[in-house]
């Protein structure tokens, strides 16, 4: 059965980092209610509603969801505690201990675009580049957030704060308690004279790093990541003068760093936890949660009904060469039958193929299951007005909990997926269930030709 990482809740200060992972090897949170007490009394206000495409109408608030109560108590109640919470963030620390800072130079990165993964991906790496470059600050990153008719267009002008999709304030915490020398603010105009900033051209990794420049993924990997940091301190001594607390420089990177900082670079410690600054959004994670514990009590209400995850990507935008929908429908249903397991859960924006998938899986006595099957009619009436990439993270934080997972080799999303399950797997599993493990046998599985070929430049 696939773990997950729990750590300590400790009482005086519950939302810090806990430098410490334990064991757990259930699938469903278990919080003490003098845990949940402490919680309650310090997880910061957030408006859940500010990045919904809809605000709940004021006349219509029979959905305790849509009220601010409502959703605060639901997320209190089903959120945490979540993995970040429970990874030892010593690597970050230490990385930030032993960096070289100068003062009165910024960084800004508000050109992330993409999906889910993507976004993530990039805003991981501005963060990494940040701390190399060693500057005084940074400006919490930007996404430029998809058509949500058209996927496929990518760039639309809607500019959105990382919170569309992530925790802000868990992301401030961590990075105040282990990076503190690397101030975060809100915009630009928070940086201490700004009006008065030096600001460079967009920074482009490939060109600072003197590499051929191009789209192609394998062209914007930095292959001398150790020298990024004396390119970036010629940069700064090329500016018209010296950067001053009243004549600051801000530098911002362009759109080009999705698979360029190699994580593979930094040591397990840092490799390992970078990626936990960004958890997901509270409220969405509590409907993951809420989900998953639904789930598990389909069959048995005892719940500990094991499922398989499937990211069936058979959207239209799918690559030419990615995995068929008969590829990922046969490789899920194959593996259930291998692993006696009669649940599915499914998560795409392929109706049809969902809906194929489930006819299909019944002639096998296998069941379904998507996210608008399992949330009660007050939930998807939360849920419904999210962009796509938010409902993205639903999906995703269930995948991840899955006991079996099956996706497609060419999609980020599949890929990032089963770096972190495979990460979770090696951090909890004890020395004698990892010897109990087949030889050459994985939990998860993806479908087609190969593995991304850029998976290796995905942060964990």
């Amino acid at each position: 059965m696939f773990t997950t990482v729990l750590g300590s809740i400790q009482s005086k200060a519950p939302r810090r980092p806990v430098h410490s992972l334990v064991l757990w090897t259930g699938l469903t949170f278990f919080l003490v209610a003098a845990s949940t007490y402490f919680l309650s009394q310090t997880r910061p206000a957030v408006d859940y509603f500010t990045h919904r495409q809809e605000e709940p109408a004021a006349a219509n608030r029979t959905n305790p969801l849509l009220t601010k109560e409502g959703i605060d108590q639901f997320v209190l109640d089903h959120a945490y505690p979540r993995l970040g919470e429970s990874v030892n963030f010593t690597g970050l620390h230490q990385l930030c201990n032993s960096t070289k800072w100068q003062p009165n130079v910024y960084f800004a990165c508000n050109h992330n675009a993409g999906g889910l993964m993507n976004v993530r991906n990039m805003v991981l790496n501005c963060i990494r580049y940040a701390i190399a470059a060693g500057v005084s600050g940074l400006v919490m990153p930007q996404m430029e957030v998809r058509d949500p008719v058209d996927l496929r267009h990518l760039r639309t002008g809607e500019y959105q704060s990382i919170g569309f999709l992530f925790d802000e304030p868990w992301f401030k915490e961590v990075m105040k308690e282990n990076c503190g020398q690397m101030e975060v603010f809100d915009t630009i105009d928070d940086i201490p004279y700004s009006g008065y900033a030096m600001m460079p051209d967009l920074l482009n990794i490939q060109a600072i790093m003197e590499q051929p420049r191009g789209t192609k993924h394998g062209m914007l990997r930095n292959k001398k990541p150790w020298e990024f940091r004396s390119r970036f301190d010629k940069l700064i001594k090329s500016q018209k003068k010296r950067p001053t607390e009243t004549s600051p420089v801000i530098v911002r990177l362009d759109d080009r760093t999705l698979f360029s900082f190699p994580p593979s670079f930094d040591p397990p410690s840092v490799l390992n936890s970078l990626g936990f600054t960004l958890d997901f959004r509270p409220d969405l994670s509590a409907l993951a949660n809420v989900i998953i514990d639904r789930v598990h009590k389909t069959l048995n209400a005892s719940g500990n009904d094991p499922y398989i995850g499937l990211h069936l990507r058979s959207e239209p935008d799918a690559g030419k060469y990615w995995a068929t929908w008969d590829q990922l429908a046969n490789a899920t249903i194959s593996t259930a039958m291998n692993n006696e397991i009669k649940l599915v859960y499914v998560a795409s924006g392929d109706t049809d193929g969902v809906a194929n998938l489930t006819r299909k899986a019944a002639e096998s006595g296998i069941k379904v299951l998507d996210k608008w099957n399992v949330l009660s009619d007050d939930e998807k009436e939360y849920l419904g007005p999210f962009r796509f990439d938010q409902q993205a993270i639903v999906d995703y934080l269930a995948l991840l909990r899955s006991d079996r997972f099956v996706g497609s080799g060419q999609s980020s999303f599949s890929s990032q997926l089963l770096l972190r399950r495979e990460l979770l797997a090696n951090l909890t599993l004890t020395e004698e269930e990892k010897l109990a493990e087949p030889e050459n046998v994985s939990r998860d599985q993806l479908a087609g030709p190969g593995r991304l070929g850029y998976w290796d430049m995905d942060w964990p």
